[in-house]
């Protein structure tokens, strides 16, 4: 992580270095360039090894803290707020009109044509698209003619339109009205029909409720939701690397709100002698069991059965694990101890609860990179849903506050995952044993510096 120093001249020496050693590795290995041309390289490579991924990070945090430092607080605090609205604004119009699909690749456009082809008037369409260059979307080779840049080419994906769709509808307009439901339901609220995003939708619905009901939101949103499976810090590939289930033996184990069951694969081959039950709604299980949508590999099925069952109902599995992915990030604590506590009372003395979900980093325990993305994180559960992404007291909290019986007994961070494995274990003391047993587990995370 970066010493948080501000000598332009080390900045601009950590920068230099950095990308020397970046630019080499990509030489040495065969690897184009990153570059803005619309040919150029989507993402940086996920195979870099770690010492790369890290100089990466660096560059990226040097780079960053040294335009912050020579732009200074006036233009910073004036500029940046005013200049990032317009700039939501020009990618909502880009999307609405479906600007990026209509330049051609390889080639240009001129402004008056690109409007006829999407049906806009010419000079809005120019304003729009050169407030976008401003940010590498789109460029003028020519005067007045238009191409692709690498970033606008990528808008073309489905799934990184949908990315920037709920980025500027749902995320944006929650987010806008997010001191209006403040002001509304009062400072505080856990409910999850509290917030910004049922003023932005005019619903008195929960979000889970509203895109249930609107098939244009579900559909975008689900698409969105594939596209970021696909990335490699949420890959499910962690949950065999961030914990030793082979070591659990013959365990009947309950994928809990488990969708189809993508997670347990990754269990079941870890450890052949598991029985696994995923257990979701009807609707996802119907699927889930469906020959043309079931996603379990035929010689994994006879480990792995399916059970509907909605989570906040009383839990008719006595299991010794319980997996949860990315649940708890959707909930308040008032509502994650909903989810945890008929677990807790299906279980046994040393059962496990196993939680994927991210650990927020002390502030500036991170690099800067992957600790702004995690804050904004945070921030968009409370717009959306009143929840939280936590840090390791706030676990701690939401634990003991389930039962006092509950003990943390490791969280894992696997290198290059944005998430870690939180285990819990049920213990038999009574809850001063346990309260003092609290005082005493300090879990050390693994390094962050891994991180993709």
């Amino acid at each position: 992580m970066l010493t948080k120093t501000e000598d332009l001249e080390q900045l601009a020496e950590t920068c230099l270095a950095t990308a020397k050693a970046i630019k080499e590795h990509l030489a040495a290995n065969g690897k184009p360039q990153m570059t803005f041309d619309q040919n150029g390289p989507p993402n940086f490579p996920d195979d870099a090894p770690p010492n790369i991924q890290y100089a990466r990070l660096t560059l990226r945090e040097a780079a960053q803290r040294l335009a912050d430092l020579v732009t200074g607080p006036e233009e910073s605090v004036g500029f940046y707020p005013y200049q990032v609205n317009l700039d939501l604004c020009a990618y909502r119009y880009a999307l609405k009109f479906n600007i990026a699909p209509a330049v051609p690749l390889n080639d240009s456009i001129s402004y008056a044509d690109l409007a006829a082809k999407c049906k806009v008037d010419a000079g809005q369409l120019k304003q729009v698209l050169r407030q976008l260059m401003m940010t590498h979307f789109f460029h003028e080779p020519t005067p007045g003619m238009v191409a692709h840049t690498a970033a606008s080419k990528h808008l073309t994906h489905g799934g990184a339109r949908s990315w920037m769709q709920y980025s500027t509808t749902d995320t944006l307009g929650s987010a806008f009205h997010y001191l209006d439901a403040i002001e509304k339901w009062g400072h505080g609220s856990q409910e999850h029909d509290q917030c910004g995003l049922q003023i932005h939708y005019g619903t008195d619905k929960s979000m889970y409720e509203y895109y249930e009901e609107n098939e244009e939101v579900r559909t975008n949103f689900s698409d969105l939701l594939t596209y970021a499976s696909t990335m490699a810090a949420v890959s499910n590939t962690f949950i065999a690397a961030g914990y030793d289930w082979a070591s659990l033996g013959e365990v009947t184990i309950v994928d809990v709100a488990g969708s189809r069951g993508h997670s347990s694969v990754e269990i079941a081959r870890s450890n052949p002698k598991a029985k696994i039950i995923v257990q979701d709604l009807p609707k996802i299980i119907d699927r889930a069991r469906n020959p043309k949508t079931c996603v379990i590999p035929r010689e994994l099925q006879p480990q792995i059965t399916f059970m509907a069952h909605n989570f906040w109902d009383e839990q008719p599995v006595s299991a010794d694990v319980y997996f949860l992915r990315l649940i708890m990030h959707d909930w308040s604590d008032k509502y994650c101890i909903k989810i945890l506590r008929p677990l807790v009372k299906a279980m046994k003395p040393g059962g496990r609860i196993i939680i994927m979900d991210e650990i927020l980093p002390p502030v500036g325990g991170a690099p800067q990179p992957i600790e702004r993305f995690m804050r904004a994180q945070d921030l968009h559960m409370a717009v959306l849903t009143n929840a939280k992404e936590r840090d390791h007291e706030q676990w701690q909290y939401l634990i003991h506050a389930t039962d006092p019986r509950l003990i943390i007994k490791s969280m894992t961070l696997p290198p290059g995952s944005a998430m870690a494995l939180i285990e819990v274990v049920l213990a038999e003391e009574t809850n001063g044993d346990v309260d003092d047993k609290m005082k005493e587990i300090q879990p050390q995370l693994e390094p962050v510096s891994g991180v993709a």
